[in-house]
C-alpha cells in the first residue's frame, strides 16, 4: 500500500532551512562607555545616538565614547586572544583626568598697557567612595612693562561619599602673592586656608553634575616682610557646576560665598565656557570674580580672558 506524505512536510523543512540561514540580529543592548571611565546602560538607536535606562536619550561622538554590546566572548577565546601582560600593581587609586589650562588677556587703556597670563594644572583621582582633586596655578599680571601681581596657588580637595547623594568635603589651600599697590611698598603674603563641610550632589547625566556644600573655613595670612600675621574664619557656601550642554559645548563654574566674622559677605567665582575642537583640545572664555575674599582683597576684582584647555 503506498505511503502518502503530508503536503505540510516540505513547507516545514523549507522554513527551518530559511531560519538557519538568516543572520543574527545586531545586539543593540549594552553599555555606552565614555573616555573618562563613566558608563551608562541602555540601547543603541543608531551610531552617535543612545537611549539610556537612567538619563534618556544621549548623543555622543565616537572620539568621546564607544558602545559595548551586552555579553562577553567565551573565556577560552578571550584568553587565547589576549596578549600576555605583566600583573598590574593593585591600587585603590586611578587618575581619571589630567588637564592643563592656559588663559590670558591684553588691553590698552589711555596709553597704559596691561597683560595677564595664567597656567593651571589640574588632576582628579576617583574611587568608589571618594574623589581627590588637586590643582596648581600660577598667574602673572604686567602693567606698563612692570610685574604688578605674581601669584602661585596650590589646592587640594577631598570629597568622601556618605551616600549616593550626600558627601563630606575637606579643602587645603596655600597661596603666595607678591603685588604692588602704589604708593605703598610691595606686599609679599602667604595665605593658608583649611575647610571642612557637608554637601549634596545632583547628577543630571553621566557627564553633567552639580554640587552644593556648606562648610567652615580657617584662614591665616602672613605678611612676610613685616613679621605680621592675621587670622580669621568664615562660614562658606560652595556651588559647583560641570555641565555638558552638547557633545562639544561645556560649562564649568566654581562659586564660593563667605560670611565673615563681622557679618560682611565675600565672593570668589571662576567660570569657563569651552568648545571642544577634539577629544583633547578645547577653547573658550574664562571669567574670574573676587570681592572681599580670603586674600583680604576688600575691593572687587574681575577678569575676562581667552582660555585653552588640554585634557588627558
Amino acid at each position: 500500500m503506498p505511503v502518502r506524505r503530508s503536503p505540510l512536510l516540505p513547507c516545514l523543512l523549507a522554513l527551518a532551512a530559511a531560519a538557519l540561514t538568516v543572520p543574527a540580529a545586531a545586539q543593540t543592548r549594552g553599555w555606552l562607555r565614555y573616555a573618562d571611565g563613566n558608563a551608562v546602560s541602555g540601547e543603541l538607536v543608531e551610531p552617535g545616538r543612545f537611549r539610556s535606562d537612567r538619563f534618556g536619550e544621549l548623543h555622543f561622538l565616537s572620539a568621546e565614547a564607544r558602545f559595548e554590546a551586552d555579553g562577553a566572548p567565551p573565556v577560552a577565546t578571550a584568553a587565547a586572544e589576549a596578549a600576555p601582560s605583566p600583573v598590574p600593581i593593585t591600587s585603590g587609586w586611578a587618575p581619571s583626568l589630567w588637564s592643563v589650562r592656559l588663559s590670558g588677556y591684553w588691553e590698552d587703556d589711555d596709553g597704559s598697557t596691561t597683560s595677564d597670563a595664567a597656567i593651571d594644572f589640574e588632576a582628579t583621582w576617583r574611587r568608589s567612595a571618594g574623589e581627590l582633586d588637586l590643582a596648581i596655578n600660577t598667574d602673572f599680571k604686567v602693567v606698563d612693562g612692570d610685574v604688578d601681581n605674581n601669584e602661585q596657588t596650590a589646592r587640594g580637595r577631598w570629597f568622601h561619599d556618605l551616600s549616593p547623594r550626600w558627601f563630606a568635603v575637606g579643602l587645603a589651600k596655600a597661596r603666595r602673592t607678591r603685588m604692588t599697590i602704589d604708593p605703598l611698598p610691595a606686599l609679599d603674603t602667604l595665605l593658608l586656608q583649611g575647610s571642612l563641610g557637608l554637601g549634596a550632589r545632583k547628577e543630571w547625566s553621566s557627564r553633567s553634575r552639580s554640587r552644593v556644600a556648606l562648610g567652615h573655613d580657617w584662614i591665616t595670612v602672613d605678611f612676610l616682610k613685616y613679621d605680621l600675621r592675621y587670622r580669621t574664619h568664615a562660614t562658606s557656601f560652595l556651588l559647583e557646576n560641570n555641565l555638558q550642554f552638547s557633545p562639544r559645548i561645556r560649562f564649568n563654574n566654581t562659586f564660593y560665598g563667605y560670611l565673615w566674622e563681622d557679618g560682611s559677605w565675600g565672593t570668589d567665582s571662576d567660570a569657563e565656557v569651552l568648545y571642544a575642537i577634539n577629544e583633547t583640545l578645547s577653547v573658550g572664555l574664562r571669567h574670574e570674580y573676587r570681592h572681599n575674599t580670603v586674600d583680604l582683597d576688600l575691593g572687587s576684582y574681575h577678569k575676562l580672558s581667552l582660555t585653552t584647555r588640554l585634557s588627558f
